[in-house]
C-alpha cells in the first residue's frame, strides 16, 4: 500500500471500536473488511466501492457518527491513488467536519486527515496549502509515532515546496508556532462571521504539541485560545455538552492545579498578572459558566461566574457577568435574587451609557417580579382579590 494508509493502519490498531449494536454498521469493521479486500484483489475501485455505500447506508440510517472518519481517511487516500484528488480533498474535510463532533475527537484519526488532506492538496497543485497543512501535523505526527514519521513527512513538505511555481517556489518550510497563530487568528475570524464549521476546523488545526521548541506557557496559552473557539462554537450551534467539554479543556490549561470543576481553582501565575492571559481567562470562564447553564449544571456555571468575576475588566464584561449571575439565579428558581441582580445590571449598563442593555435588564427584572408571583413589575404587590385582609381565601 502506499506510505499514507500506514498511518491509517497505525490509527486504526490505536483505536478502540466500541461494542457494534446488533444491526449497526460498524466503521471498523468496514474498515478491516476493506484493508482486506485491497490485499487481495489490489482494487482500489472494489475498495472505494465499499467506502461509499458504508457512507451512503451509514447517513440514511441516521447512523454516521465520528466513529466513520476512518471511513474517510481510507475513501479519501484511495480516492487520491486512482487520480480524483479533488473528490479526495472534500472526502478528508467531510471527515474532519465529522470528528470533531465529538465528545473527544480522536488526535491519531484527525491527524491521519491531515496527512491524506495535505497530499491531496499537492496532487492539485496548491503546494503552499498542502506544506501549511503538513507542518503542524507532522509534528503530531512525530510526537505519536517516532520522529522518523515526523522527518519524512517534512521531507515531502519540503519537495511540495520544490515543486511550487512563482513566489512560493523552493521556500522553507514556514514556522509552526507562526503557522499556529494565522490558523487560530482565521478560526477567530471564522467565529466572528458565524461560520462555526470553518471555526472548528481551523482551531483545531492550530493546537500544538509539546515539542515544538517553544516555551511550555506559549503552547498551553494557544491551546487554550484554540479550545476556547471552538468551545464557543460548539455553544453557538447549540451543542452545549460538547462545548463545556472544550471549555474545560481550555480551563485546565490555565488553572496551576487540577481543577474539579466545581470550586474556585488557584490559577496559574500569568493568568493573574499578563494582560493577554487575563484576556483569556475571563473569555474561557465566563463562556464555560454560559455553557454549563445551558447543561444544567448550575455549581460548575457558579464555579466559572466565580472565577470570572475577577477578570471583568470593562463595562460590557461588567454587565454580561451580572447577566450570567442573574441568570443562574433564575434557572435555579431564585427569582428574588435574580431581580436583584438585573437590576444591578441595569444600573451598570446605564452608568456606562448602554441604553440597549439597561432596556433588556429591565425587561429581566420585570419577568422576574412575574415569575415571583408576588408582585407586579410597575408598582407595589398585587394581592390576589380572593384573599382578605387577614390573607385567607374567600370560598
Amino acid at each position: 500500500m502506499k506510505t499514507v494508509l500506514r498511518f491509517i493502519a497505525a490509527s486504526l490498531l490505536s483505536l478502540q471500536a466500541g461494542v457494534a449494536l446488533a444491526d449497526r454498521i460498524d466503521p471498523f469493521a468496514v474498515a478491516e473488511k476493506a484493508a482486506e479486500a485491497y490485499r487481495k484483489n489490489d482494487s482500489y475501485p472494489e475498495v472505494r466501492g465499499m467506502f461509499s455505500e458504508a457512507l451512503r447506508d451509514a447517513r440514511r440510517r441516521g447512523e454516521l457518527t465520528p466513529d466513520f472518519a476512518i471511513i474517510y481517511a481510507m475513501y479519501a487516500d484511495t480516492t487520491r491513488f486512482d487520480g480524483n484528488p479533488a473528490f479526495a480533498l472534500q472526502l478528508a474535510d467531510e471527515g474532519l467536519s465529522l470528528l470533531l463532533g465529538a465528545q473527544q475527537p480522536d488526535a491519531d484519526m484527525k491527524n491521519s486527515l491531515l496527512v491524506s488532506r495535505a497530499y491531496a492538496l499537492a496532487d492539485l497543485g496548491r503546494y503552499k496549502e498542502a506544506i501549511e497543512t503538513m507542518t503542524i501535523t507532522a509534528l503530531w505526527m512525530g510526537e505519536r509515532f517516532g520522529e522518523a514519521q515526523r522527518k519524512q513527512l517534512e521531507d515531502q513538505a519540503r519537495s511540495w515546496a520544490k515543486s511550487a511555481t512563482g513566489a512560493d517556489a523552493g521556500q522553507a518550510l514556514p514556522s509552526a508556532a507562526e503557522l499556529a497563530l494565522d490558523l487560530a487568528g482565521k478560526a477567530d475570524q471564522a467565529l466572528a462571521a458565524g461560520n462555526t464549521e470553518l471555526a472548528l476546523t481551523f482551531a483545531s488545526r492550530a493546537m500544538l504539541p509539546g515539542d515544538t521548541g517553544l516555551a511550555g506557557d506559549d503552547v498551553d496559552f494557544q491551546n487554550a485560545h484554540c479550545q476556547s473557539i471552538s468551545g464557543t462554537a460548539y455553544a453557538f450551534e447549540g451543542r452545549n455538552t460538547l462545548a463545556v467539554t472544550a471549555l474545560r479543556r481550555a480551563a485546565d490549561l490555565l488553572v496551576a492545579s487540577p481543577w474539579d470543576g466545581q470550586s474556585k481553582p488557584k490559577l496559574r501565575d500569568l493568568a493573574l498578572t499578563d494582560a493577554g492571559w487575563r484576556r483569556l481567562t475571563w473569555s474561557v470562564f465566563s463562556r464555560l459558566a454560559a455553557a454549563a447553564v445551558a447543561t444544567g449544571d448550575r455549581q460548575a456555571a457558579a464555579a466559572a461566574i466565580d472565577i470570572a468575576s475577577d477578570f471583568a475588566a470593562t463595562p460590557e464584561q461588567r454587565f454580561a457577568l451580572l447577566s450570567q449571575q442573574a441568570g443562574l439565579a433564575f434557572s435555579s428558581g431564585d427569582y428574588r435574587r435574580a431581580e436583584e441582580t438585573f437590576r444591578k445590571s441595569e444600573a451598570d449598563a446605564a452608568l456606562s451609557g448602554d441604553a440597549v442593555n439597561a432596556a433588556l435588564s429591565r425587561f429581566y427584572v420585570a419577568i422576574a417580579v412575574l415569575a415571583r408571583g408576588d408582585g407586579a413589575p410597575d408598582g407595589p404587590a398585587v394581592r390576589d382579590p380572593r384573599r382578605t385582609s387577614r390573607g385567607t381565601i374567600r370560598k
